[in-house]
């Protein structure tokens, strides 16, 4: 990570690799790197990355619109195998990609935190977000994972969003190398699914919990067609939310969308 601040290459001439040295597929433009990768799974497998430099029709989780100008920020999917894993661990994979995200920009000075389930903050301000989707390539399953990061965008180039944010770049006072940062991630990420195929979720907890802003916060639980308001009490060693509710009742929630 020495030169996270280094002067960045054109997009074109980038040099990155996916798990297991895998290829990294460069695209100038997409609608967005998720759709991408779902539609054209035929072509990649499992360890792929896929980046795009901007993003005609972004989007994050609830089909919210991700801001994703040309040569300012991250836009990438990575293709995870699913061999190995049980049904009820792929929520697990997305904290996990969280919090292991949250460690890279922890390690240059961003003090980040991870939002439950894994919305990436700092400061209370977002500037990482991530969806997942599985998919079957010959009868095999893939989670692909698509994040955008925030990383160079300017305070104008966010100003249209109504909801807290910022950037790397904000924070930091200075533009970052998204190459650089974008390979750090990658062997981030695949160090920490290799952990979690052989230990699960258990080692992030207490990471998480370190990092944590939200423990003993009022918030709202939103999934689906449901709303519930309460406090935020703790993660659960299996990684879902304890939540108590205004009635003085707990409740522990795997998916869902947290208010705060």
């Amino acid at each position: 990570m020495n030169h996270i601040f280094s002067v960045e290459r054109p997009f074109d001439k980038w040099e990155l690799h996916g798990f297991a040295s895998r290829k990294a597929f460069l695209y100038s433009e997409l609608t967005s790197t998720h759709r991408f990768s779902k539609e054209n799974i035929s072509e990649f497998d499992a360890g792929d990355l896929l980046v795009a430099d901007s993003q005609s029709s972004g989007r994050g989780r609830h089909d919210r619109k991700w801001i994703s100008p040309e040569g300012k920020n991250l836009y990438f999917n990575i293709l995870y195998s699913l061999e190995g894993f049980l049904p009820k661990q792929y929520p697990q994979l997305m904290q996990i990609t969280a919090i292991s995200l949250a460690q890279v920009f922890r390690s240059f000075g961003v003090n980040a935190s991870v939002k439950w389930p894994n919305d990436i903050l700092c400061e209370k301000k977002k500037f990482c977000g991530m969806i997942s989707e599985v998919l079957v390539k010959n009868g095999k399953k893939i989670l692909t994972t698509g994040i955008g990061i925030d990383v160079n965008a300017t305070e104008e180039d966010l100003a249209e969003i109504e909801r807290p944010v910022t950037s790397l770049r904000i924070i930091l006072g200075k533009p970052l190398n998204r190459e650089v940062l974008l390979q750090a991630i990658v062997q981030k990420l695949e160090e920490s699914i290799a952990i979690a195929k052989v230990q699960g979720v258990a080692p992030w907890i207490t990471e998480w919990r370190k990092m944590d802003q939200f423990i003993g916060h009022s918030a709202r639980m939103v999934e689906g067609s449901e709303v519930i308001e309460g406090t935020i009490l703790d993660i659960n060693e299996d990684g879902s939310l304890l939540f108590r509710k205004t009635d003085g009742t707990t409740v522990s929630r795997y998916t869902g969308d947290l208010e705060i």
